[in-house]
Formats: structure tokens, sequence, C-alpha cells
């Protein structure tokens, strides 16, 4: 693989997690990501920053702070480029060496940028309206996750045998013949980072056709990623209990059983997603 092909690639990574390319360049983003050890890292990692820092940066920031953030981080990528051409010319572009300063050093100067909004929204104390005057960061994965269903990326593994053996990533069993058994047909799964862990987000569809109601199911080791619970109210499920809200316009639900958790969102109706949620109760 050149260096040119992978920098090339790698510039397009940000569009490529905001789901802002066409189908060819996302699918052709998306094999380079599954076969480049270096792009698949800086893709983990800019995922994981963009979650952790999304509801710190809409805070209130003193006046400028954000504008200067903006300024340095794109400086900075000004100069990191600068470097990379001076090294493809001093190369001949014969080596096939992979540059990775650049996000290497956006992802510090990235974190400061939080660190500096987080601490000037903690000395103001709660503002109204704020996100986190209303919940926890336990509460915006919640919202994370709802936005990673409503625009999925494509699975990594596709067949049960393959998803059960994300376990070995995420820690904890991933059974994905829980949901197929009450109606959920499985179109694959990923690896997605969460509160520094790893979380397993499965993919189903419910009926056939174009248009057939899709759900997103998060597996998770509950003593190490809390997601909050604040939008969402229990309720019982024959004999069961699941805790059910909606967030974005698509019904969640969340459950848990021995230490693993489950957060089902979906197109379905509030009903038939609880169920859903209320399956790992059954599993065997």
């Amino acid at each position: 693989m050149s260096h040119h092909s992978c920098r090339d690639h790698s510039r397009m990574l940000s569009s490529y997690l905001d789901g802002e390319l066409e189908a060819g360049k996302l699918i052709e983003i998306d094999e380079h990501v599954g076969s480049c050890e270096k792009c698949r890292e800086e893709t983990q990692l800019l995922r994981a920053m963009r979650g952790s820092l999304k509801r710190v940066v809409r805070s209130s920031a003193p006046a400028g702070l954000r504008e200067r953030i903006g300024v340095a981080m794109t400086a900075e990528q000004k100069r990191e480029d600068a470097r990379s051409e001076s090294e493809d010319a001093a190369l001949g572009g014969s080596v096939p060496v992979v540059s990775v300063a650049s996000w290497r050093t956006m992802v510090p100067l990235a974190t400061a940028a939080a660190l500096a909004l987080f601490w000037g929204a903690a000395t103001r104390g709660p503002q109204a309206g704020s996100y986190e005057a209303r919940a926890g960061f336990g509460d915006d994965l919640l919202a994370q996750f709802v936005a990673d269903h409503a625009s999925p990326l494509p699975p990594e593994a596709r067949d049960a045998d393959a998803v059960r053996g994300l376990e070995r990533y995420v820690g904890v069993p991933v059974r994905p013949a829980s949901f197929e058994r009450v109606g959920a047909h499985l179109v694959g799964a990923r690896v997605v980072p969460m509160q520094a862990q790893r979380a397993a987000m499965l993919q189903y569809v419910v009926g056939t056709g174009e248009h057939a109601p899709r759900v997103s199911v998060l597996v998770y080791d509950a003593q190490k990623i809390q997601i909050g619970d604040a939008n969402l109210a229990p309720r019982a499920v024959g004999t069961a209990e699941v805790r059910v809200g909606s967030e974005r316009g698509y019904a969640v639900a969340a459950a848990q059983r021995a230490g693993v958790g489950y957060l089902v969102a979906s197109d379905l109706d509030p009903d038939r997603n609880a169920q859903l949620a209320a399956a790992v109760y059954d599993d065997r």
C-alpha cells in the first residue's frame, strides 16, 4: 500500500465517519480501513474522541475559545500536511511508509480543547438548558447510540459465528440468536468504542423488504459501561422488567442480565421494542 494512497484515504476519514461520502466511496474507505491497521486505529480513535467530546463542546465556553481551538487545529493540520509533503519529496515516493503524525497530534490537541471547555463549564456551574444540566454522560452515550442507529456504518461481522467472536473484544458474551428467536433477522455487527471501553453493536431487521424496520442492539459490560437512564422508565414485559423510553423519535429499551447490558433502539413501536429487549431474559 503506497504512502500516497493511504494518506488520501486518511484525509477522508472524517467524512467517512460523518456519513458524507457517496456509496461507492464509502465502500472504498470501509474496505481500506478493514485492511489498513494504521487507518483502522485512526478511525477508532477519531470515533472515540468524537463521542467523548460531543457534549462537552456543546457546553457554553468563554467567548472565542472554540474559535481559537478550531484555528489551532486547522493550523496544526496544515503543518502536518506540509511535513508530509516534504517527506514525499525526500523519499521520492519509493518507501511505503504511512505517516500518522497528524492524527496523533490532533487527538491530544482536541483532548486539551475538551478539558478547557469542561473546566469552563464546571467553574460556572450548570447552565440552563445545557445537556449536562439535565443528564449525565451515560445519557450522552444513549444519544450517541441512537445516532449510530439512525445512520449505521456497515457491519464488520456478518454471520452468527463471527458476531459471537466479538466477545474477545468486548469482554462479555455476544449472543445474536437471542433476538432472532423473537422475529429479528441478523444483518451483522461491529465493535464500537464507548467510555474508553468496547461494545458490540448488532444490526437486525424485522420482516422483509427494502423498508423493513431496523433494530440495533448494543451489547456491553455493564460493570464498565454505564448507560444513563434519566429518560428511561421501568416496564414489565411478562415476568421481565426492562426500561423503556424514546430518543430522537426512536423507541429505546434497556435490559441487563448476568453483568451484560443490552440497549435496543429500533424503528418499531415502543411495545414491540420492549419485547425485543426482554428476549435477553429468555436466553439459554
